[in-house]
């Protein structure tokens, strides 16, 4: 079975639990949040009275499959100063998730010092007092800029001999050079022999703006960027069977009528008939 699902927003009122009300409303079978602003250093704690909206809601829809997107401004390929204060930022949206029940945690590497990446992240998960869940996903790059992890080797080594995971941006995968468009299941292939996809519990399922290898990291709309169908390629693949599928697309009606409306085509051609 296929979840699917947008990366939703926890601003007003409801805070964190709104975001399962709007999952419910478009009838996603998954969805990603932020557990705080992504662009600021700063924190604020979940209220118990959020937290309980938040559960209930998400048993009363099926448990749907939740995935915490860390900060954008973790960095945990730097030295000194940032490389604490990201260690602390992911610690902390570990202990929210955990308070949440959310299932993963995915955050993007950085840049720098690739040692220092697998570091933080080990550090991060001690400092949070995570056992089983929520598991670390490290996200793949689009390179450029001394970005860790645009190669599925580096990746690999990433989480070698650690408890940690791996999340698969197809966006990112085409800009580092992985042809997408032209042989998903080639690439899945790959994925496979250097990492494991068994490795692979979550998939950020975006077109391209940038061609293949341009390093550009910039999302497109389904069918709407240069990898096109070939993310039908990725989506259908039985060995992904059971993953967690999100859209990071600009959001608004229109723009997400269009991409359940692709996503879901694609989804009903590959269903068993009669």
């Amino acid at each position: 079975m296929v979840r699917y699902g947008f990366h939703l927003s926890i601003a007003g009122k409801k805070g964190v639990a709104g975001a399962v009300e709007e999952a419910m409303g478009l009838g996603l079978s998954a969805f990603q949040i932020f557990a705080k602003s992504p662009r600021s250093w700063k924190t604020r704690s979940l209220t118990p009275l959020e937290v309980e909206a938040f559960r209930a809601l998400r048993e009363a829809a099926g448990e749907l499959p939740a995935v915490v997107h860390a900060s954008y401004l973790v960095n945990l390929g730097a030295e000194g100063e940032l490389w604490e204060k990201s260690v602390m930022s992911l610690a902390d949206d570990l202990e929210k998730a955990a308070l949440l029940g959310v299932e993963y945690v995915v955050v993007h590497p950085g840049s720098g010092n690739p040692k220092r990446v697998k570091e933080g992240a080990l550090r991060a998960l001690r400092l949070a007092g995570v056992r089983e869940r929520p598991r670390l996903l490290l996200e793949n790059t689009a390179g450029g800029g001394e970005k860790v992890g645009s190669r599925f080797e580096e990746l690999a080594w990433l989480l070698e001999d650690t408890p940690l995971l791996a999340c698969l941006d197809t966006c990112h995968a085409f800009a580092a050079g992985y042809d997408v468009r032209g042989d998903p299941r080639g690439v899945l292939s790959e994925l496979d022999r250097t990492l494991g996809l068994d490795r692979v519990p979550v998939v950020h399922l975006n077109d391209s703006v940038g061609t293949l290898g341009s390093r550009v990291d910039h999302h497109a709309h389904l069918l709407k960027g240069r990898i096109g169908e070939g993310l039908k390629g990725v989506l259908l693949d039985p060995r992904f069977r059971g993953r967690i599928f999100i859209l990071e697309t600009p959001r608004g009606p229109e723009e997400d009528a269009w991409n359940l409306r692709v996503l879901r085509g694609w989804l009903a051609e590959a269903a068993p008939q009669g």
